[in-house]
């Protein structure tokens, strides 16, 4: 009886990590627009661009972050992200897109991707990685990243939110991979939230800009 009630937990186990892994695979495809065709609803404004900070150096590590203005403790982007981030910034300029306003986390990784892509930036806290939160901080950046992917931007113009994986992941099961990569939602306005449209890769701005 007891190896049956353990053959029976093991498939449960299974079945649950399966229908979580169909969840999270189904939430990623949700947006089905091409890379091509978010860029010319992005020129037309009204959208909210999620990107995730750029390539990160990671033989380096998060050994500290009590202040996270100390940029020598944290993991940083790489050469490769850098130069992305140049080339996402041009990019953007080239399209046309209109950018409204650009929230960022406090992380270093973050504010460098901000920085570099967009120039002018707002550190916002309630964008922190949620990696080494509690319930209850953890419950309260949700809600803010909620409320931020259903506001309007002005019209004409879209919203950037710099953040992390974690983040987004959490609250709407669109895991932002890999690391640069932008996804982008639509505010359905009257509070009904938000619609995940699609995503556009790191290496596809500079073709989208038609870029050498």
């Amino acid at each position: 009886m007891k190896s049956f009630s353990i053959r029976i937990l093991a498939v449960c186990l299974v079945a649950f990590g399966a229908g979580l892994a169909g969840a999270g695979a189904h939430a990623q495809q949700s947006g089905a627009h091409t890379a091509g065709q978010l860029v010319e609803r992005l020129r037309q404004g009204g959208y909210i661009l999620y990107v995730r900070h750029a390539v990160t150096d990671h033989s380096q590590s998060d050994r500290d972050l009590s202040d996270l203005s100390q940029c020598d403790l944290q993991r940083n982007l790489s050469a490769q992200g850098i130069r992305e981030s140049k080339v996402m910034g041009a990019a953007i300029a080239a399209l046309a897109i209109k950018i409204d306003r650009v929230y960022t986390s406090p992380y270093c990784r973050c504010v460098d991707t901000a920085k570099i892509v967009f120039d002018d930036y707002q550190i916002v806290q309630e964008l922190r990685a949620t990696f080494f939160t509690n319930q209850k901080e953890t419950e309260l950046l949700a809600g803010y990243l909620k409320s931020q992917l259903s506001k309007e931007p002005a019209t004409g113009h879209n919203i950037v939110l710099v953040g992390h994986t974690s983040n987004l992941r959490d609250l709407t099961r669109v895991w932002p991979k890999p690391e640069g990569v932008t996804h982008v939602f639509k505010p359905l306005g009257d509070g009904r939230g938000y619609e995940h449209l699609g995503r556009i890769l790191p290496t596809e701005w500079g073709q989208l800009a038609g870029f050498k």
